[in-house]
């Protein structure tokens, strides 16, 4: 049996969700009742396999006695496991082949909501299987247990897993006394075992490794899957090697995340029978209310523990009043898998009762200018947004804000342009046919720029570095905004904010409104906000331009008092 502690917790867990007094998800309920059926069947012809309850009970003790925690009001003490992760550590390390001894699992696949230990986990168990993992062929911790830390981008993990990695080894002096850091490694002594880091920007040449940690699948794209075939097929000569995923739900556009999360789940519930394969998916169910407190549970093993109620209902209510923030919520606090269609940047509804009618902008407090050119045969879009002084509050302006914008495609488009709605769109003007639209938007927004004010325009650098030179040889002040997340997350939460509070005035250009209702928004996994043109259902260039001259609009100077306030 396992030591009372561990035998407790494990035995409470499987015996509370199979009488339903623990609530998960059907998936986490599907391994619970796979780990009882390998247990009536253990060591048989057909299931050569048994649960070694010892091994199991030496595992779990190794975290409390060797792990402490790093962050939260935690800190310092003790990595105490919670009973689903008695449950998770008792599967992958505690069955075992009746044929050689080694572990039964080769690989784990784990998905839990943010905030529920996923870096601590990963961290500690490369400690674990890099320094103390035993190989069953000779008594002794595996020689030159190579344990490699991988994800899309080397910088990604050293910053999360394996700076984890150095805060335990730190608090730890059992552990710090057997190893070593150097520069980009954690080496053991006493087995030359290694913790390494690697990603696709950088991937780590000769590798064999013992144990493998894709952090977070779901970022990884199909540019990535060569990247992750090397990760899984690289540990031939290995006895017991272990390839650990733990990650958050993705999208419908993880593609490779995607794939191996329907395999995982399949496991899971019984669809399909992989013996080397462990699952434990912790998420809302496909019906489940992403907002029902009672339900978060399932997505959410350790709530009380590292995740707190008040955080979630927090969460909760700061992304009931939009599609995207419902999408956010479901996503990374219920883990369960949203569509990134769905993720549309704006509400119309909210949109159509910020048109009005413009007012004189001779009134104006700043005026921002920017520009999006698209392709050679794309949509491009000139805009200006002016600001105006609404109130003030706490002896600071509140501002509210105008937008006028001019839409430019070429002549020579696939496109047809006789078709409706673009037919009436170009009769009206509202969106202007040219032979070479670059040009003519260079000097629409010269002329704009005259007649309203504001020098500083926006520009992609990407491809505006000619209209940026020609911008200043016109007197106007270039001002470079790349299209990445660090650049475009606070003006277009800005921008959402001030539509939702009703700061923005538009006059009902329908260009601008169809590029509006098509803007789709890619949130990295810092939650940093870009336009996902990709994944946006047709063109957006007019919005985009709007919200770069929102920006600049924020930034600007007062044109009555030269004094700077930022939106």
């Amino acid at each position: 049996m396992i030591s009372d502690g561990e035998s407790s917790k494990l035995r409470d867990y499987i015996d509370g969700v199979l009488s339903n007094q623990i609530t998960v998800s059907k998936a986490v309920r599907g391994a619970v009742e796979r780990h009882v059926r390998d247990l009536e069947r253990q060591s048989t012809a057909d299931f050569p396999y048994h649960f070694n309850s010892a091994l199991a009970a030496k595992v779990c003790r190794f975290f409390p006695a060797m792990i402490k925690l790093t962050v939260g009001r935690w800190a310092g003490l003790p990595m105490v496991l919670e009973p689903w992760q008695v449950f998770c550590y008792s599967s992958i390390f505690g069955w075992i082949r009746d044929s050689d001894g080694t572990r039964r699992f080769r690989k784990a696949y784990r998905s839990v909501a943010r905030k529920n230990t996923k870096s601590t986990m990963a961290a500690a168990e490369a400690i674990l299987m890099s320094g103390y993992d035993v190989n069953p062929n000779i008594g002794k911790p595996e020689p030159f247990a190579q344990v490699v830390l991988s994800a899309t981008k080397r910088d990604q993990v050293e910053k999360v897993v394996f700076a984890e990695i150095l805060r335990i080894r730190e608090k730890s002096q059992k552990i710090k006394d057997k190893s070593r850091h150097v520069r980009r490694e954690v080496n053991f002594s006493h087995n030359d075992g290694e913790i390494v880091t690697t990603g696709s920007d950088k991937p780590f040449d000769g590798l064999n490794p013992h144990f493998v940690v894709m952090d977070e699948l779901q970022a990884w794209r199909e540019f990535h899957r060569e990247f992750y075939n090397t990760m899984v097929t690289g540990s031939g000569s290995r006895d017991q090697p272990l390839i650990s995923i733990i990650t958050t739900a993705g999208d419908d556009k993880s593609h490779l995340w995607k794939e191996v999360y329907k395999y995982a789940k399949d496991v899971a519930i019984g669809s399909i029978v992989d013996d080397s394969y462990f699952s434990f998916i912790a998420e809302l169910d496909e019906d489940d209310d992403p907002f029902d407190e009672a339900n978060w549970i399932k997505a959410n093993p350790n709530l009380g523990v590292s995740v707190f109620l008040e955080f979630l209902r927090d969460q909760a209510r700061e992304s009931k009043s939009s599609p995207i923030g419902v999408n956010r919520f479901t996503r990374y606090h219920g883990n369960r898998i949203v569509s990134s269609i769905v993720e549309k940047a704006f509400d119309m509804d909210k949109w159509d009762a910020c048109k009005g009618e413009l007012s004189a902008w001779d009134s104006k407090d700043a005026v921002g200018s920017a520009c999006d050119l698209g392709a050679r045969d794309d949509l491009a879009g000139a805009a200006q947004v002016a600001r105006f002084i609404m109130e003030e509050r706490d002896d600071k302006p509140v501002y509210r804000y105008e937008i006028k914008c001019q839409g430019f495609i070429a002549e020579d488009i696939k496109r047809d342009l006789t078709k409706q709605p673009f037919f009436d769109w170009v009769y009206d003007d509202l969106l202007k046919k040219c032979k070479y639209p670059i040009s003519d938007l260079r000097d629409y927004l010269i002329q704009k720029c005259d007649e309203n004010g504001g020098k500083m325009v926006a520009y992609d650098p990407y491809n505006g570095q000619v209209i940026a030179e020609e911008f200043k040889q016109e007197g106007l002040e270039p001002f470079r905004m790349a299209q990445t997340h660090a650049m475009f997350n606070e003006p277009i939460r800005d921008f959402i904010a001030a539509i939702n509070e009703g700061r923005i005035t538009h006059d009902g250009n329908p260009v601008l409104r169809w590029c509006v209702n098509n803007a789709a928004l890619y949130k990295d996994r810092n939650d940093k906000w870009m336009f996902d043109k990709s994944s946006s259902s047709e063109k957006i260039d007019l919005i985009v331009a709007v919200v770069m001259a929102f920006r600049v609009a924020c930034i600007a100077p007062a044109t009555h008092s030269g004094k700077v306030f930022f939106g």
